[in-house]
């Protein structure tokens, strides 16, 4: 509830302000929110995963870790805010100095809270986190809303990230229990360094690769196709994100405490695998079917053009919260090596499609990236499958109902949007000429198709998910309780 709070508020101030501005706006700020999110990464130097992971910390451990942060944050401020001009030389765009410097503000406002949100993970406290989070991002997605509706255009932008880094400290401290009562010790930093440095490594590898195609588009094509791409990724990840991050926050420390007894870490690895499936294949599938309607209905006629990236970015991420749930297998057993290791090789992966497909277009890049998820999954369930005994077979096997159901939802939501292609006039009561009637009708046919599917399935993947949900709505107190025990 804490992420879909958080990405539900921020996902409809993100459509107000993207019909308050331009593409080309976004494609502005898309140029710099690299250099910002990796200054995140060495803000945090992996050392908040650290806390969540050992089975014990004292309260020099976390003064530690604390001001290690604040240290980086400020540094790194520092260091962005010098590269501005640098910055704005390669894109060619003298407004990046002023935008880069104070956008740079936000990695040390942020590193006042990472030990804060660490602690809270670890100890799995997601209300608090979800109080922290939405009201942070309402109250800064009010800010740049104001500032677009202003004409500030692009520095609203600008406004709304450093307010939310803002915003969520000041929240952190008020409503969170932890207080500094230890105080830096070299040797706890050293204790935690080995580990931490491989997730340094690995965040900012992942953080550099994961922004890469923002860079070489912003440098390569137009600021308003940039704005395109990136707009299409923020609606494929709206869904994908929230049930990535949802399942990496919450799988983590669940997994961290079954890495004693690998038979049963490797069963709960499955269940999740299965529900994931279950639950996200249909979601980001939907997503790319009803791309068009969506899109012109949320930001406007204006906003079309990336509407065939949102389709392929959709399947792309449909493989996310897989890759996170591997990832956080190795993680939970302290192999951050691994990690590392399997990092280096997805990042290869991506310099080689990027480098196949940047000279012909974006769309060839887009879809480089839906190939690339494919080949990353492989890459990363390699080590589940050897330290966990989860073999292909049985990795394969848990997606085949997700996948079959899904099947036969886009094929049914397809069939409306054929319907709309060859209809002049009314269908059942509805004009499929309107994207607002097309979108209701094919979310009620896919809803009804998949819901059927899973209310009425025998196989294992849909049997779990009806548990789960009559679990949390409280039909079923005796089961319930067994699960939670």
């Amino acid at each position: 509830m804490e992420r879909f709070g958080l990405q539900a508020v921020g996902f409809l101030l993100s459509i107000v302000l993207a019909r308050l501005l331009s593409p080309r706006e976004y494609g502005l700020i898309g140029m710099v929110l690299v250099f910002c999110s990796v200054g995140h990464v060495f803000a945090d130097s992996g050392l908040s995963t650290a806390l969540v992971q050992r089975p014990a910390n004292s309260a020099d451990d976390e003064a530690t870790v604390f001001y290690a942060n604040i240290g980086a944050g400020a540094v790194l401020t520092l260091l962005i805010c010098g590269i501005s001009p640098l910055v704005a030389r390669f894109y060619g765009q003298p407004l990046l100095i002023p935008l880069l410097c104070v956008l740079s503000l936000q990695v040390f406002l942020s590193s006042f809270g990472i030990v804060q949100f660490a602690l809270l993970t670890r100890a799995m406290d997601f209300r608090r986190q979800a109080i922290i989070s939405t009201l942070s991002v309402l109250s800064s997605g009010l800010v740049g809303i104001s500032m677009a509706w202003s004409g500030l255009g692009v520095w609203s932008l600008v406004g709304q990230s450093v307010t939310a880094a803002l915003f969520q400290s000041l929240l952190v401290w008020r409503l969170g229990n932890w207080r500094l009562a230890g105080r830096f010790r070299r040797a706890s930093f050293q204790e935690m360094w080995p580990f931490s440095s491989k997730m340094l490594a690995s965040g900012l590898l992942n953080t550099v690769f994961e922004n890469l195609y923002n860079v070489v588009i912003g440098r390569v094509y137009r600021p308003a196709d940039l704005g395109f791409f990136t707009r299409a990724q923020g609606l494929a990840q709206f869904p994908a994100g929230f049930v990535t991050a949802t399942f990496w926050r919450t799988t983590l420390p669940a997994f961290a405490r079954m890495q004693a007894d690998m038979a049963l870490l490797k069963v709960s690895v499955r269940k999740v695998f299965r529900l994931l499936a279950a639950v996200h294949f249909p979601a980001m599938a939907g997503l790319a079917v009803v791309a068009e309607p969506l899109v012109r209905c949320l930001l406007t006629d204006k906003w079309t053009p990336c509407v065939p990236y949102l389709q392929v970015l959709a399947f792309a991420g449909m493989l996310y919260p897989l890759h996170a749930l591997h990832l956080n297998a190795l993680t939970a057993q302290g192999r951050s090596d691994l990690f590392l290791r399997l990092e280096v090789i997805k990042k290869v992966l991506t310099v080689l499609t990027l480098v196949s497909t940047f000279r012909f277009g974006v769309s060839a890049m887009v879809w480089g990236i839906l190939v690339l998820s494919v080949g990353c999954l492989v890459v990363n369930g390699y080590y589940t499958r050897k330290l966990l005994n989860y073999r292909w077979r049985e990795q394969a096997l848990d997606l085949v109902p997700a996948i079959g159901a899904t099947m036969v939802m886009v094929l049914a939501m397809s069939t409306i949007l054929y319907l709309k292609l060859k209809t002049t006039g009314a269908f059942l009561l509805a004009d499929l000429k309107n994207p607002l009637t097309l979108l209701l009708v094919q979310m009620a046919v896919g809803l009804v198709i998949y819901g059927a599917i899973a209310g009425l399935s025998p196989m294992s993947a849909f049997v779990e998910l009806r548990f789960q949900v009559r679990s949390y709505l409280g039909y079923t107190p005796i089961m319930r309780a067994e699960g939670e025990a």
